[in-house]
């Protein structure tokens, strides 16, 4: 047994004991065994984060209330999904088998930092030191050179890609059933999550499709910041500037810099080029 049990099942403990039950009818409303609450709440054995769910629901307590809130949570997670809900234990099922991938592989050395929490800024610093001066951009690379993994592998349907950060690194996973353009995105997107700290708690977010960009009028706090993260990484104004001319359609930049045709056409509206 560590610490982090230990605390964990008092956590459950307690929030049991305020809602006035019996570990054998918390058992009950979660299909369990009572050893199975002994065990959780004595800090042998730690619940599952499919359990997790299931006691912030069966105790009302936030999941958040779970985790130290002064260390490091054991994961932490930004998801991005193009629908309204996520089956619980599809979600648990998903976030194990990324952290059991992740675990497998080596841990990059973390060689460039950014110094702001500004999405365009922090795209900047990172291409600075990356020494960028054509497209396409080495998403990967400079993922790497930050120090996060990154998982390919087929997803639900509903999710385009996640960020875990773990206690030795952070982890995007990519569904790599979707076109090569849109895991372009998706992995500049939740870097800009990552680098601009929108994993400082435990987070799932269930939000909407943006992997191409922002249209007109879309403002959604993180996820806005992390879509003009990606937009600067993957589409450089002065790179953009530099290869547009007339001549070229939206098609073709988009082909140059491997970016949806979207997300290109959202691009050179912001910069006024179209």
């Amino acid at each position: 047994m560590n610490d982090a049990s230990a605390w964990l099942g008092k956590q459950i403990r307690i929030a049991r004991e305020q809602q006035g039950l019996q570990q054998s009818e918390l058992a009950h409303r979660l299909n369990k065994t009572q050893t199975a609450i002994s065990y959780w709440e004595s800090g042998k054995r730690t619940p599952s984060l499919n359990d997790l769910l299931e006691l912030s629901d069966a105790l009302q307590q936030d999941v958040s209330y779970f985790f130290r809130p002064v260390e490091r949570q054991p994961i932490r997670a930004v998801l991005r999904a193009t629908t309204a809900q996520l089956e619980h234990r599809e979600l648990d099922r998903v976030l194990q088998e990324l952290v059991d991938e992740a675990e497998s592989m080596p841990l990059p050395r973390r060689e460039i930092k950014v110094s702001t929490s500004r999405p365009t800024r922090a795209a900047q610093e990172l291409l600075m030191l990356e020494h960028t001066q054509e497209p396409p951009i080495d998403v990967e690379r400079i993922a790497g050179r930050c120090g996060v993994r990154i998982v390919k592998r087929q997803l639900d349907d509903a999710l385009s890609g996640l960020l875990l950060v773990l206690d030795e690194g952070a982890v995007i996973g990519v569904n790599d059933t979707q076109h090569k353009y849109r895991q372009r995105f998706t992995i500049g997107h939740e870097l800009g999550h990552y680098l601009l700290d929108h994993h400082d708690r435990f987070h799932i977010d269930m939000g909407p499709n943006v992997e191409h960009g922002d249209p007109p009028g879309y403002d959604w706090q993180s996820e806005r910041a992390a879509n003009q993260f990606a937009a600067n990484l993957l589409m450089p104004s002065a790179l953009v500037h530099e290869t547009y001319t007339e001549d070229d359609s939206t098609t073709q930049l988009a082909q140059r810099f491997e970016v949806s045709e979207l997300a290109m056409g959202y691009r050179l509206i912001e910069l006024g080029l179209r």
